[in-house]
């Protein structure tokens, strides 16, 4: 990658400067900048995608950029740890197997908890944001000009506007050397920051499955392989709802299973499941990026490795029987983990 300024540490003074020119709520992060066919030949923009095959004027594309772009482009690939030495320090039990009175040939072994004192730790969820590269025109002598833009649209109103512009802007500068602001009309949008939901009811599986990964326009949303096996997961914990991102985030699904219990995912980067304790009424007028970033207290993460499905089953098993509802795992998901 090209060397060029990775990031900010705070918004820019030109940023803000001309956000006060805008007279809309919603902005996005775009960017235009000239490119030569050499710098994509020697590999300078190989991360994003860009290649000599792919500069076709008119040629669109989004790609998550890959984590080895740099720091900020792990972090949003994978979220991140935010050590809270602003908050006093608690005992946390290390467990560790040690030989009894010193001789474990004699005496065996036995587990001790050994007491430490550490900070609290925030994990932060990935944002997930996708890059779009256009290729928007040639230029007589040669050179590209390329539109570089993160798909959501930020809402100034949100309480995370600030933190959000920041990370997208680093994120755009990090991958492209370039980074401005637009109003959020300025382009046709692909996606927004708030994540409306449309609701449906339980129901025939194969049905759902079709309502679940259908557009409004008839196009096809997240694969309904992936929606059916989430689905038949949700199914034993006997949802009340189907949840279904509309617009732009139609690769989003999940399940109600109590006004304060939801589970969903983002199916087309589905690294993990979200489940959500609160009020859904108000937790679902609020946009993705705020969602992602609520306190480790009002939500759990559950990383898709080995054993996750276990992992969330046993996590749902206790959430519902502390609002009165048993549920006993399901021999589909014992049947998964087996394997």
């Amino acid at each position: 990658m090209a060397a060029w300024k990775k990031g900010f540490r705070k918004i820019p003074a030109k940023i803000l400067t001309k956000l006060e020119g805008f007279d809309e709520r919603n902005v996005r992060v775009i960017a235009g900048k000239v490119i030569s066919s050499d710098a994509v030949d020697a590999g300078v923009y190989q991360h994003l995608g860009l290649t000599r095959d792919s500069l076709e004027v008119g040629k669109v594309w989004t790609i998550i950029p890959p984590e080895s772009s740099g720091s900020t482009s792990k972090k949003n690939a994978e979220g991140w740890t935010v050590v809270r030495k602003d908050l006093p320090k608690f005992t946390k039990y290390f467990y560790q197997d040690v030989p009894i009175y010193g001789d474990a040939a004699r005496n065996g072994w036995t587990t001790a908890a050994i007491p430490r004192e550490v900070y609290v730790r925030d994990q932060i969820p990935p944002y997930l944001f996708e890059l779009s590269i256009e290729v928007k025109e040639e230029q007589q002598d040669g050179r590209f000009g390329i539109v570089f833009s993160i798909t959501d649209v930020l809402d100034r109103e949100t309480t995370s506007f600030s933190d959000d512009l920041l990370f997208a802007l680093n994120l755009l500068q990090e991958c492209t050397g370039v980074s401005d602001v637009a109003p959020g009309s300025s382009q046709s949008v692909v996606f927004t920051s708030s994540l409306d939901w449309e609701l449906f009811p339980p129901g025939d599986l194969d049905d759902l499955v079709d309502r679940l990964t259908k557009g409004k326009d008839g196009r096809g949303g997240a694969a309904p392989d992936t929606v059916r096996e989430r689905l038949e997961l949700f199914e034993q914990f006997q949802p009340t709802e189907y949840l279904k991102g509309m617009g732009g985030n139609d690769h989003y699904i999940g399940a109600k299973f109590a006004d304060d219990l939801v589970a969903f995912e983002n199916l087309k980067y589905g690294n993990a499941l979200y489940v959500l304790y609160g009020d859904w009424e108000e937790l679902s007028q609020r946009p993705r990026s705020e969602l992602l970033k609520l306190t480790n207290a009002q939500f759990d993460r559950i990383v898709h490795r080995k054993g996750w499905e276990l992992e969330f089953a046993k996590l749902m098993q206790t959430e519902l029987q502390q609002r009165g509802i048993r549920i006993r795992i399901g021999r589909n998901v014992r049947r998964r983990q087996a394997h």
